[in-house]
């Protein structure tokens, strides 16, 4: 195995860029990530909240449902499979990016490198935040346009409610900073990237996402996006002034933990809002 055959884990953020960034990197010709993109493994043996991920009795599941079951029965065929999907010279490049694992321990991390680590592969942990404003708005557009129902009306009612729902809980997959402290704590600084929503798609951050990977740079394509939920109307002025100061303590501690990323330059919605 080349000392430079990498595994990349995507651990989120959920309506982050993940998409497109699996289909960027899946395009080279020297990455292969396999049969899925989420596969929704270590989330699903290990947080109560994703437990839904596992397979359900009874058989026979779908080919993927069941090799999927199999990785969970036995982690060690999850390492063996994306080892094995590194051919080097030709791959050097394989991962699986599921952001639900943005709410895995420190320890789970640091036994994942490990496993790879004694399969002769390096790990790389990915973390892409975006504005959480707009991050909530797009995952609420995203359920709308899978029910057929992202149309004005229905956004406007939807996005209140969704809103108000949001303040009694919060979802793990939406704490940045318990991500950032677990991937710090369990990886070395140098086996995570991490990043801005609002910048992924530039070809200076593609090419340091790169050297991170240790793959050869190359410039994606910028203009497309994948899974985008467009807006059909204006949000309601109390809606975002309602979600600005809600997310205003996570903001805070994203910039006191990744003063370089400048997010009060690249949150506006938040940054806004949260003031407001």
């Amino acid at each position: 195995m080349a000392s430079d055959a990498t595994f990349l884990l995507g651990v989120g953020a959920q309506k982050a860029g993940t998409s497109w960034l699996h289909d960027q990197l899946n395009r080279r010709k020297d990455a292969d990530f396999g049969f899925l993109k989420e596969y929704h493994v270590f989330d699903a043996l290990e947080l109560e909240h994703c437990s839904s991920f596992r397979p359900k009795n009874p058989t026979p599941l779908k080919w993927r449902t069941w090799r999927r079951a199999r990785f969970m029965e036995q982690p060690e065929r999850y390492f063996d499979y994306f080892a094995s999907r590194l051919k080097p010279p030709h791959i050097r490049l394989t991962g699986d990016i599921t952001p639900s694992y943005a709410g895995l321990s420190a320890q789970s991390f640091r036994r994942i490198k490990d496993a790879f680590q004694e399969r002769g592969v390096q790990m790389r942990a990915v973390f892409i935040m975006r504005d959480p404003v707009e991050r909530f708005l797009s995952q609420q557009r995203m359920q709308l346009r899978k029910r057929g129902l992202l149309q004005p009306e229905h956004e406007i009612e939807h996005l209140s409610k969704a809103s108000l729902k949001l303040l009694k809980r919060e979802s793990p997959r939406s704490d940045y900073p318990a991500t950032l402290d677990a991937l710090r704590t369990g990886l070395a600084a140098s086996d995570v990237f991490i990043g801005l929503y609002e910048t992924l798609f530039t070809a200076a951050n593609h090419c340091a996402l790169c050297r991170c990977l240790c793959i050869p740079e190359q410039i994606p394509e910028l203009s497309h996006r994948v899974n985008a939920s467009q807006a059909t109307t204006a949000v309601p002025t109390e809606v975002l002034r309602r979600l600005g100061q809600h997310f205003t303590p996570l903001v805070k501690a994203v910039q006191e933990r990744c003063p370089d990323l400048g997010v009060e330059q690249h949150w506006g919605t938040a940054m806004t809002w949260g003031d407001a």
